[in-house]
């Protein structure tokens, strides 16, 4: 082998090698807010049995007419737990339709990897079924209007104090 050829041979080697370690530590390093569920929710308004933190967790049912409430106030630091009571596809993500900018400034091409969200945006990046649902923590104050992005008429406000 050349001294030319053994040179690129390194260089394919430490590129792959660096990006590899780039991926690997970006992918570890996103955290998630999100947190899937697969059990039967009560309506909006009612604690969860056995619940230690059910002040800290907003219900939002969402069924065949839209989310119920459709507006809610919490606190910075508090969790929704949006819960699909609906025939179909629930898909919570923050406004804009379709790009979903409004919570953090990232669009849905940015911060939804593989069906989940990466850096801690208000945006589920997939549908739930039926029974399933979607959480998600504020970490910041401000007024969020959101939708369903499978059924985008279909929207609700968190205001996060």
């Amino acid at each position: 082998m050349n001294r030319n050829a053994l040179w690129i041979l390194l260089v394919v080697l430490l590129v792959a090698i660096i990006g590899g370690y780039m991926l690997f530590a970006k992918q570890a390093a996103a955290p998630t807010t999100e947190t899937p569920v697969a059990e039967e929710l009560p309506p909006a308004g009612v604690g969860v049995p056995g619940d230690t933190e059910a002040e800290s967790v907003t219900l939002v049912s969402y069924t065949n007419e839209g989310f119920s409430p459709d507006t809610v106030t919490i606190s910075v630091g508090d969790t929704v737990r949006f819960a699909n009571n609906s025939d179909g596809g629930m898909w919570v993500a923050a406004d804009e339709h379709p790009t979903h900018t409004e919570y953090d400034g990232t669009s849905t091409r940015e911060h939804c990897v593989d069906g989940a969200a990466i850096g801690g945006t208000f945006d589920a990046c997939r549908a739930y079924a039926s029974g399933e649902s979607y959480e998600f923590t504020f970490i910041k104050a401000g007024t969020f209007e959101y939708h369903n992005h499978v059924g985008s008429s279909k929207t609700g406000t968190i205001i996060v104090q």
